[in-house]
């Protein structure tokens, strides 16, 4: 495979595939730890998900197609600013890897942090999270926070965690239509909902169906109307 031209700050040596990620399990265990989990869990149905189906529908098609990559990051500190600036560079990460419309919509990368303390990967990666997210939709993308201790739950079973993986990780992916049920929330801030609806009517345009398009411009509308 190819190394990305963008290095930084990507710990050397350490990108792969799924299928070459075993070749990197001594070195780095949190891929065997993430790859347990995606063939346990994510690709699994689950009984209290609420729906048939798998927990992600997507991963178990992007594993087939070889297009799951994962990617080690160092870090000094386990603060919500370091988080948002090395997990900011996945976003062009994920569009080199990715650089044609199928691989894009079809591709998932997934990103570990060796050096993080898991007590300390709430701050981390739900913090940095909070600050990466509108970014990376604005570019078509979604960036997802896992951990240990993910209090995250299914939008149809608020029992259910859904984000707790064994190691800390972002995960990233194309924006789908599926996504306006996690960015049409009534609980974000208006002025986050607007972006977020304004960035799906962009990248998925085409892509929504008349329910989904009428939705978004009532929800524009009534926060139009709310200022």
């Amino acid at each position: 495979m190819r190394p990305p031209a963008v290095r930084h700050p990507f710990e050397p040596g350490s990108l792969t595939d799924a299928d070459h990620a075993p070749a990197l399990y001594d070195r780095y265990p949190q891929y065997e730890q993430v790859m347990d989990w995606v063939q346990s869990f994510v690709t699994q149905p689950h009984a209290d998900l609420g729906r048939p189906g798998a927990v992600c529908p997507r991963m178990a098609p992007a594993l087939r197609l070889n297009l799951v990559r994962l990617v080690a990051l160092r870090t000094k500190t386990a603060s919500a600013e370091e988080a948002g600036e090395k997990g900011g560079a996945l976003a062009a990460l994920y569009e080199e890897l990715f650089d044609d419309a199928e691989s894009f919509r079809a591709g998932a990368l997934m990103a570990v942090f060796p050096d993080l303390p898991e007590d300390q990967a709430d701050t981390f990666i739900d913090g940095g999270h909070a600050r990466l997210r509108m970014n990376f939709v604005a570019r078509g993308l979604m960036i997802g926070e896992f951990h240990p201790h993910s209090t995250v739950t299914s939008v149809r079973n608020p029992a259910l965690h859904v984000m707790r993986c064994p190691a800390p990780m972002f995960a990233v992916r194309a924006l789908s239509r599926h996504d306006l049920i996690f960015l049409d929330r009534p609980e974000t801030p208006p002025a986050e909902r607007g972006q977020y609806l304004k960035h799906l009517r962009h990248h998925l345009g085409d892509q929504l169906t008349d329910r989904e398009r009428e939705r978004i411009r009532a929800g524009l509308a009534e926060l139009e109307g709310a200022k």
